[in-house]
């Protein structure tokens, strides 16, 4: 007895503070997480978002597919790129116009992190490979210009299964090289987004974030001139189907009018699947693949 009383303890403060015992999906949709991905993990995404606007005449919907790339380098350093694919207008539409968007890359480095509290900082640069001759496309999605973002990464862990997590960011953008015409100094910003997630079970996260962003200047594109306050409320539901794959899907609603005159809603679908490098991505097994057990040989004893 006084043997096991002290192993028991043990284990449960090890299970209590390892990160790996935080239970997946831990992530929001877009507010940064403290946690990254395991190092020597890797993690593939791909998301899809729409924008709409159902009664606005000015405004103009879109959509953009990105595929995403996050690589564990070390504990608590992680990598990421991002590549996007972004449409204006619906498919379809005499007037859809199809282009291959910007690249982001960034870089996270979790600093600090206890039991209760993380702290982490995330850089992060885009190079521009979209266009940036489209005066309707926000600043926030590809536009073809240089920009770079610093963002500090502030996490409670209230408890197992609920976090709140603050990210403070200051966005410099980039000029776009409008062709024929007079080029467009994109203003700064700077963006708060305050995030609060619970994890239902080992599977299953539900939240919602609040993302606030200001831009220096009221005129924030050619086209889009008094947008420069924008607030967006996201709930957030995430699902791990199967160990390593999260399925999400939520739609985020503009609240001030500077961004519901560009968009009213936008809807995030999409998944990530983390695994190993040196094991490889594992699939879900199929019961039809698995052997039949064998039938036992009736007994030949005499009762």
């Amino acid at each position: 007895m006084t043997t096991r009383l002290p192993t028991f303890v043990l284990a449960a403060a090890v299970s209590l503070l390892a990160p790996s015992a935080w239970a997946k999906p831990y992530r929001a949709m877009v507010t940064r997480t403290a946690e990254t991905t395991r190092s020597g993990n890797l993690e593939l995404g791909l998301r899809y978002q729409g924008f709409f606007a159902l009664d606005s005449e000015r405004s103009l919907p879109y959509q953009q597919l990105s595929p995403s790339i996050r690589w564990g380098i070390l504990d608590n350093l992680e990598a990421n790129v991002y590549f996007e694919l972004l449409g204006l207008g619906l498919p379809g539409d005499n007037d859809f116009q199809l282009a291959f968007g910007d690249i982001p890359l960034g870089l996270q480095w979790t600093f600090l992190e206890t039991r209760p509290f993380a702290l982490a900082a995330y850089a992060r640069v885009t190079f521009p490979t979209g266009p940036s001759n489209q005066d309707a496309i926000p600043p926030n999605l590809s536009d073809g210009t240089w920009d770079y973002e610093g963002t500090l990464v502030g996490e409670l862990r209230v408890s197992k299964d609920l976090r709140f997590m603050l990210n403070a960011s200051y966005l410099h953008q980039g000029t776009r090289d409008r062709g024929a015409l007079a080029d467009f100094d994109v203003p700064d910003a700077v963006q708060l987004g305050l995030a609060g997630t619970y994890n239902l079970d080992n599977f299953t996260l539900v939240g919602l974030e609040v993302i606030g962003r200001v831009y220096f200047e009221r005129a924030i594109t050619p086209v889009w001139t008094d947008n420069a306050n924008q607030v967006e409320i996201i709930p957030v539901v995430r699902r791990e189907v199967f160990p390593g794959l999260v399925l999400e899907a939520v739609a985020g609603i503009a609240v001030t009018p500077d961004l519901s005159n560009i968009y009213r809603f936008r809807a995030l679908l999409g998944g990530t699947y983390e695994f190993d490098l040196a094991s490889g991505p594992r699939l879900p097994e199929d019961d039809d693949d698995k052997p039949a057990p064998k039938k036992k040989k009736p007994s030949t004893r005499k009762r």
